[in-house]
């Protein structure tokens, strides 16, 4: 017996599978296969094939059994049961082969509640002639679905002194392989011939037999030899299922199942997986797949995939991110059969990005909120928090109900973008002017976009009120307290209870008081001076220690009345110097608060 050509083995099946990569016989599987799948030696010998069957499917298989066999000693009833993936195997032969021929059989799988599976495989037993010889090249080639299949047919008299007439060739499959010439076609001893041929969109395998039959005119008798070529197909499905398939903006984790279907004829070695928007799936270092939720990473080689509806699932899990829209992940999948040819498969999946309401909301205050008629300039601070969970807000517009826009008055200046959770703040003054018990009032509108790929508008507006009295605002007089128990000198500065009105009687000219105070927790800070009959003199607040004091505020105005905005401040020691460069010895007091919120 010649050694055999191929090891495959050989099987016969056409499996489709479902848009998403699932085959549609997801349920019992079988594959049975002949070793070896070609062998050929001289009439008289014996033909024996080792005969394997696999459940490659999900379920367990009862009864498994072989029938149909073109060898009848091929036929087994006693093979089952067989779990998911388990394999079993035996040997059969045929005795004294004279002719050709090819052997097929069936192997057959029951599944609990019916459902069966079938598989046919053949291998072709290649008797050869004396003076007669065929050849199909190449046995076994592999194409992708509607490509052609390619052949070389030589045929050969391999006598020494024979003449062979009426040379014919009839191919079982391939049409375009045969050959019945018009003018008889002959062929001196030792002489050979060979053509090509051809079978067009292939869309499944096949096993094709060419029969060469000649005359011996001498004795008349009728010479037959054959040979087989088998043509596989290439073909691969893939599926890929994001769960959930839909999560609201900016994103989640999201799980991508990977679903992967063998419908060709030859074991797939899978050698790549890679995505549009995350990359390498079978890369542990790709940093946007969590290589603790990934199980498509080789473990620890790359899967194979049996033919004929074997399968393979896998999943991984990435952030999917991005504004409300259809995020579409583009899956490629590669796979190599034995002789290293290529198959690839493409699919995709879709997580819907579901949009949150962007929001706004505006808040605002009037410092101070307490007027003595006829007027008074006030500040209002403004602020614009963007409660959004996912939207950045472009603030485009800032309305004064009685000023009209407020960008470019004090700080304010749009547009501004504001993150999520996080605010804007601006401060603009205005005269605030009416009688006794009068309430001022004005609304404050803000109008953005929020950052989607179709923005929407978000707004949002407060009012903000100033009182008009005649009553002192939060006001605490003391005794009148002579200069000289006022300090003179950071050392010596007199300390002030925040929030209470202090009277004293201004600095003789060129002279200064100075006091202290001390903040406990972060807050708002003004310091007002009223009533600063010398007029001409200086406002100063300072902080920190003495002997390292830093400014920060100052007003040097002519004024009767000065004020000292600081914002908010943090913490800590404060000084404040009052600078008389006014009239040598006033008498008329002046006022001192410190305001803090």
């Amino acid at each position: 017996m010649l050694a055999a050509l191929g090891v495959a083995w050989g099987s016969t099946r056409q499996v489709e599978a479902q848009a998403d990569g699932t085959a549609t016989d997801a349920g019992p599987l079988i594959l049975v296969g002949q070793k070896p799948r070609l062998q050929e030696f001289f009439a008289g010998d014996d033909a024996t094939f080792t005969v394997g069957i696999t459940n490659t499917g999900t379920v367990a298989l009862q009864g498994v059994s072989v029938s149909n066999a073109t060898t009848p000693s091929c036929n087994r009833t006693d093979l089952g049961p067989l779990a998911p993936g388990q394999s079993t195997s035996y040997t059969c032969s045929r005795s004294d082969v004279e002719t050709s021929f090819l052997n097929e059989l069936e192997a057959t799988g029951t599944a609990n509640g019916g459902a069966s599976d079938s598989h046919v495989a053949d291998a072709f037993v290649k008797v050869l002639a004396p003076d007669l010889r065929i050849t199909k090249r190449p046995t076994t080639q592999a194409v992708q679905p509607g490509a052609t299949a390619r052949f070389t047919i030589v045929i050969f008299n391999t006598s020494l002194d024979t003449f062979l007439t009426d040379v014919e060739v009839d191919d079982s499959i391939v049409n375009d392989c045969d050959r019945d010439p018009i003018v008889p076609l002959n062929l001196a001893p030792g002489e050979s011939i060979d053509y090509s041929c051809q079978q067009n969109n292939v869309q499944a395998p096949l096993t094709s037999v060419a029969v060469v039959t000649a005359i011996d005119p001498l004795s008349g008798d009728v010479l037959m030899a054959s040979d087989v070529a088998w043509v596989d197909v290439l073909d691969m499905t893939a599926g890929l299922i994001p769960q959930p398939n839909a999560v609201a903006e900016p994103g989640a984790p999201v799980t991508f199942r990977v679903s992967l279907v063998n419908t060709g004829s030859s074991l797939l070695t899978l050698t790549g997986l890679a995505t549009n928007q995350f990359g390498n799936v079978l890369d542990s270092g790709n940093d946007a797949i969590d290589p603790a939720h990934n199980t498509c990473l080789p473990q620890p080689s790359l899967p194979t995939i049996q033919p004929y509806g074997g399968s393979y699932t896998c999943s991984f899990v990435a952030n999917v991110q991005g504004q409300p829209s259809d995020f579409s992940v583009i899956l490629n999948a590669t796979a190599r059969d034995r002789t290293n040819q290529t198959v690839t498969a493409t699919t995709s999946g879709t997580v819907r990005i579901t949009n949150v309401a962007a929001a706004i909301n505006v808040s605002a205050t009037a410092d101070p909120p307490f007027i003595h008629p006829p007027s008074r300039n006030v500040t209002f601070s403004v602020r614009v928090d963007n409660t959004s969970e996912a939207d950045t807000v472009t603030l485009n517009q800032l309305q004064d109900s009685l000023l009209g826009s407020l960008n470019g008055r004090g700080t304010c200046e749009l547009p501004t973008t504001i993150q999520p959770g996080f605010a804007y703040q601006c401060e603009f003054s205005a005269v605030v002017s009416g009688q006794v018990g009068q309430q001022k009032s004005r609304t404050i509108t803000a109008t953005g976009l929020d950052d989607d790929l179709n923005p929407k508008t978000v707004t949002d507006s407060t009012t903000v009120t100033v009182s008009v009295t005649d009553q002192p605002i939060r006001k605490t007089y003391m005794p009148g307290v002579a200069n000289t128990l006022i300090g003179s000198t950071c050392l010596d500065a007199s300390l002030l209870i925040l929030n209470r009105q202090f009277d004293l009687i201004p600095p003789a000219h060129g002279s200064q008081h100075v006091f202290r105070f001390d903040l406990t927790r972060n807050g708002r800070l003004t310091v007002e001076m009223t009533n600063f009959v010398p007029r001409a003199g200086q406002l100063v607040v300072w902080s920190g220690a003495c002997g390292s004091l830093e400014l920060i505020g100052r007003n040097p105005d002519t004024a009767l009345n000065k004020t000292v905005e600081l914002g908010t401040r943090p913490p800590g020691l404060y000084i404040i110097q009052i600078i008389n460069d006014g009239p040598t010895n006033p008498t008329d007091r002046y006022r001192l608060i410190v305001d803090f919120e």
